[in-house]
Order: C-alpha cells, then structure tokens, then sequence
C-alpha cells in the first residue's frame, strides 16, 4: 500500500525473536482472534484480542468484546460527510485489490513465446484484480453505526454470512442466493474479481486491528515472527479450504502481517473441543476413550460432531465417529424471526411511523439490535417470560395489535413463535447424531454445547429436557448431561464458549505431533508439452489438438498436465519430484527467452499425460506460476542455437531444456526452474499447501 507517497515494505522478520501464534476463527456471524507467545517448556497463556473500532459498549455492558460481526458494507459511493469524517483517509477505504504473489505475476514485461503452435482455446489462466476504485469500506461494529432509521439501505452492498458462500452443500442454498446478487453487482463494479475477495478484505482489516493492539501491547514488533492458524468447518472440502486459505493470504500481504507460510489448518470441532477439554470442571470431564458429541450453535449453522477422546495428553480426538452433521438455523435466524415478525405487526403502520425520513426497514434494524445484544440472549422460552415492550417512534396506540403509544408489546407467545422454528431444528439435529453414534455402536453420555448461540438459556433449557426424553428412549440409567459454560472452570479470565474456536485452536497448534497422517485430499501437477507419441502415451489419441512446430518440425500435445502428487497418497514431510527433462522452443528471432511454467492442482483422480480440458482434469485450477528469464544464457552462449538437420524441415531456433522440480517441506510446496539439471534455481515460486491434507495434519 502507499502511503504519502512512500511504499510499505514487507518487515525483515527476526527469527531469533519469540513467534507468537495467532488463531483466526472466521465465524459465519462473528469473529475472533486468539494468541499466545510460543515459550518452550511452557503451558500456552491465551489471551483473546478484543478493542474492537465502534463497539457498542452500552450492549456489552462496559466490556470489550472478544469477538467482532463477520460483516461488511461496500457502500456504492462515498458521500462527503463520509470523507470529511475519515481520520485516515487511506486506512479508511478498503484494501487495493492484490493477487495472491504466489499465483500470480502482476508485471507485464515481455514474456516472450514459450512455443509457436497454433493457439486452440483453452481455459484462461485467472488475472490479478485490478485495482478497484477509491471507495468507502466498513467491517465489523463499524456496521452498527452507519444503522439508523433513515438510513437508505440502496446506498450500501451488506455482506453477510459470506462463510457459507465457500459451502456448496444444499443447505447453505437459501443463503449463497442472498450474497449472489451483491457480489454480481461488486464485480461489474470492479470492486472485486473473485467472490472470495470480499473474505480477504474482512480479514485485511481485521488482522490489521489484531496487529496494532499486539504492537500498542508491545507483544510483538515488526521483526516479530507470526505463526498463523486458521479454523475451518469440518464438513469444508479442500476447495473451500483453499478458497479461504487464499483469502488468508492476500489479507495477511495485505496487512503486512507475518507471512502464510506454514499456516496451521484446525478443524472447528477440535478447535473447540480442545478448549472445553481443557477447560471442564473435574466431575464434567471428558476422559481417554469416552465418545461425546460435539454441538457447535453459532450464528449460521449448528453443527453437531461425534468424537472419542484418543489421547488426553496432548489431546487428540479420534476421527468423526459417524458422519457429521448441521442445520442452518444458527443465532442469526433469530434475528431474521424478529425482523419478519415486527414487519408483520407493522404493517399498516407506514403512515404514522414513515416521518423525518424515518423507514420501516431501518426503524426493525435499529430495534433488531437490541434483540441481538439484549433481549434474545436473556430469554428463557421454555419459562416464563416478562412483557418486553418494543419503542417504535410514532406508533399510535391499538389494543387489538397490542401497541400502546410508541410501543410494540411482545409476550412469550410471541418469542415462542421466533425462537421454536430453531429449537426444534436443533433438537432433531441432536437427536439424530445420538441415534447414528448408538447404531454405531458408541454410548455417548455427553453432548458439549459451545458456539455464541450456545450461551441462549433458551438453547440450554430446551435441550436439556430433550436430552431427557431421548436417555429414556436409549433406556439408559442416567441422563445424557448436556456440558454448558457453567460446567467450565473461571480461572482464565479469556475464557468463554464465544471464543472457544479461536482459543482452542491455539492450544491445538502447540503441539503438532501425533496429528493425522499426511494423506493428501488434492493433486498437484506440471503444465507441459508432450511429443505426440500415442505409442507411449495412449492418452494422447484424445487430445483436442495436435500441432506441428515450425520451428523443429516435431508434432507436439500441448497443455498436458504431469501429475506427482496424487489425491489420497502418502506426502512424506520432505520431499521431493523432479521432472527431469521439460523443454520450450523459441525462434532465433526472439529477444527474450522467459519460460512460463503452470502448476496446477486438482480434488479429482487424475491421470498424467492428458490435456487441460480433458474431462480427466476437470476442475483442475491453477495453483502457481514461475517465470524463468533464460535469455542471460541465450545470450552468454550458455544455450546454443539448434539447426535443422538436412532433409529435415524447420528452422534456427533455440531449444531451451531445463528440470521442474517440485519440493514439499511441511505445508508448504516450492516450484522450481533448474538450468541445467540439479543447476542453478531460474525461477521459483512457494505456495501453501495446508488445505490439501486433513485439518489438524502437520
């Protein structure tokens, strides 16, 4: 980014200074972020970043909050008074669109040809966003103040939930719907180029806010080096977890801070068992070889996994014990209940309520965030429930609607009306999880409530009498004991189910070992030309086209992909592929000599020697690109030029041949160009390769 002119240089980072670990969980409806200084032969000391810009202190009754709304807004155009406010104009407006640097080369040198045959049409390499036009950006609480009841909501893009956007599975349907339109209409802007950059600019700024309250902390410097962990669903496929590692590292170039390298992958559910294993209260404890499910209520979905502890120490859970399941009916839906049953009730209403450019829409907004923070977090439906009256401006007083003047009354019928739909959702989830675990062979006595929504008494309570009904059902002797924040020990001021993700993820990136084993979910491959030999390779009778270089008169299949890793292998931690003998062909004309060379990467079975657009490779993406610059050999006579031989057709050219090497260390995967081979490095690329194994591998 540049600022006054100066560019911001990416730190020199000091490894001789204590890492710190920083756990990010990207919530569907909040966020939070944990870290701990990474001492040897100490326990981890989580603390929980909070301080969040425009918190609405009067809701959290005076204490910071440790978790911020997955929200942001896009507004069409920056007004004035928006401009005139900004303290830091540049800081204010969101992010310049960045590519990834490992994928992508922004420059737009002379590349010169990499071959000269005929160019069929093939799948277009994605292009860096272009920058996108100086406009105003909010995230998080800073929502919450742009919300009044006049506010023209044509005016701002409000994305919301963009979590589930990265989950293609049928429930997440309704909910992909709602965002389509708007990052349609953020893309024909140019504010964006890929759906997922509406992630990676949330994530900018709130990586941003984590490090300049660790710096203002004096937890870290500059030089400080970042391990980065991420939390994911466990139901994510490799490609939602790539999409979403992406993101984390365009934010974290962005932010300037640490580097993606390593990144640490945890699954929600260990995450947050991690923290409540480590956190039960002695007659609540989990111990080795107990199974119990795992209810994770947040603001979008609910989710409900089955483990068996393995190890106590370190903890290590045992795969899902059957397969894991979830329903959207998280907190947030709640929301939704109370706003489509104000606008019911007002209805009719417009008249006397629509005054001083006041809307309905934004008068429900503005009342929807007392219910957020206040209201639906201290009722209890299943028990009695006081009268809450609903302050509407304007409202005139009519006993059959029962408004009294500028009030709407709401009972427990009516809350009972919002909350059920959920509930009962939940309930069947839970339910039905117990039921596969028994048939499974598996007793389970607990079920561990975390998430934001976990703390509902209204949750609590409702779940409570169900689990008594289904320990009757199962014949058991006791009840199944449903594990809540009460049953956690105080001792840790940090501590809470909000943050459990974020704050076990933490505990869970100390120790490493004993994880799953490195099978890889995905493929990794080099983007070649091959001589037409149907022969050696059969599969080359289905290439799309075949051409004839000019140049050496060879027939060649061009665009073939050579897979070594392959989905549902073994990846040693170290390791490393060589493809010994890659050539490129250049006319004796050309000035530059720079070899272009794809990695590419795939969740399907594949098979080398076929093209890009076989079907074999469908949904293959591109993972990298390097750009080897030859032409100081060329030129040093290091590389000599080729003649046809007599009788022969083609031309002088230079016939470039070189190794591409592939290397594996850890979680990362370095692409390599030697010349010749095993010489000397003439381009090279890294990539994170942590979405390619089980969350938790290392």
């Amino acid at each position: 980014m540049d600022i006054d002119g100066r560019e911001e240089r990416t730190p020199t980072i000091d490894e001789t200074l204590t890492p710190i670990i920083v756990a990010t969980d990207f919530g569907t409806t909040f966020s939070s972020v944990a870290y701990a200084r990474r001492e040897e032969g100490m326990l981890p000391d989580v603390k929980i970043i909070d301080n969040y810009p425009n918190e609405p202190s009067h809701y959290t009754n005076g204490h910071p909050s440790r978790q911020v709304p997955t929200e942001s807004w896009y507004p069409n155009e920056p007004t004035l008074e928006e401009e005139s406010r900004s303290p830091t104009p540049i800081q204010d407006y969101f992010p310049q669109r960045v590519s990834n640097g490992n994928i992508y080369d922004a420059e737009s040198d002379d590349q010169g040809d990499i071959y000269d045959g005929p160019k069929d049409e093939e799948p277009a390499i994605p292009q860096p966003s272009s920058p996108p036009k100086l406009r105003s950006f909010v995230w998080g609480y800073g929502i919450q103040t742009e919300i009044n009841e006049d506010m023209d909501h044509n005016k701002f893009n409000r994305i919301a939930r963009s979590k589930l956007w990265l989950d293609k599975s049928e429930h997440t349907a309704s909910v992909r719907a709602e965002l389509d339109p708007i990052l349609r209409r953020l893309k024909r802007k140019k504010v964006i180029k890929e759906n997922e950059d509406v992630i990676a600019d949330y994530l900018t700024r709130l990586f941003m806010h984590t490090k300049a309250q660790l710096k203002e902390e004096g937890v870290i410097s500059d030089a400080t080096p970042i391990e980065h962990v991420l939390t994911v669903p466990a139901i994510w496929t490799a490609d939602a977890c790539r999409k979403m590692q992406r993101s984390m590292a365009i934010a974290i170039e962005q932010a300037k801070f640490g580097a993606v390298e390593n990144l640490f992958l945890v699954s929600e559910p260990e995450a947050a068992a991690t923290y409540v294993l480590s956190q039960c209260r002695k007659g609540n404890a989990i111990t080795h070889g107990e199974a119990f499910v795992l209810l994770d209520a947040g603001g979008g979905t609910v989710d409900a996994t089955t483990y068996r502890v393995d190890n106590e120490s370190p903890l290590r859970l045992s795969k899902e014990l059957v397969p894991p399941d979830g329903c959207l009916k998280g907190s947030s839906f709640l929301n939704e209940a109370f706003k489509k049953h104000l606008r019911q009730r007002l209805a009719g209403e417009e008249d006397d309520i629509e005054t001083d450019g006041f809307t309905v829409t934004g008068i429900i907004e503005k009342v929807a965030l007392n219910f957020e923070y206040s209201m639906k977090r201290g009722i209890d439906v299943t028990g009695k429930v006081p009268p809450q009256h609903i302050m509407i401006k304007g409202l005139q007083e009519n006993s059959q609607k029962r408004f009294k003047d500028n009030r709407v009354l709401m009972d427990r019928s009516d809350f009972i009306q919002i909350f059920h739909p959920c509930l009962q959702e939940i309930k069947k989830l839970m339910r039905s999880q117990l039921i596969s675990a028994k048939h499974a062979g598996h007793d389970v006595k607990k079920v561990v409530l975390i998430g934001g929504f976990g703390t509902s008494r209204s949750l609590q309570s409702y779940l409570r009498e169900a689990l008594r009904e289904i320990s009757r059902s199962f014949r058991y002797r006791g009840e199944i004991h449903l594990i809540t924040t009460k049953d956690l020990e105080r001792n840790d001021p940090y501590a809470s189910l909000e943050v459990a993700v974020s704050y076990g993820a933490v505990l869970r990136a100390w120790d490493k070992e004993d994880g799953p084993a490195r099978i890889t979910k995905s493929s990794y491959g080099f983007e070649i030309m091959e001589e037409y030999n149907p022969t050696k390779h059969p599969e080359h009778l289905e290439a799309k086209k075949k051409y004839t270089d000019k140049l050496d008169g060879m027939v060649y299949v061009r665009r073939v992909i050579e897979w070594h890793v392959c989905k549902g292998e073994f990846v040693p931690t170290h390791m490393e592929y060589s493809l010994p003998s890659v050539y490129r062909i250049f006319a004796a004309t050309k000035l530059t000599f720079i070899c272009e060379e794809n990695l590419w990467v795939s969740d399907s079975d594949v098979q080398s020697h076929y093209q890009i657009t076989h079907k074999k490779n469908k949904g293959a993406e591109l993972a990298g690109t390097i750009k080897a610059d030859m032409t100081p050999l060329v030129k040093s006579g290091k590389i000599q030029l080729t003649h046809p031989e007599e009788g022969y057709e083609g031309a002088p050219h230079y016939r470039i041949e070189f190794e591409l090497v592939m290397i594996i260390n850890g979680r990362n995967l370095r692409f390599e160009a030697r010349w010749p081979r095993g010489g000397e490095v003439q381009g090279s690329t890294q990539i994170c390769i942590a979405a390619a194994f089980r969350p938790g591998t290392d």
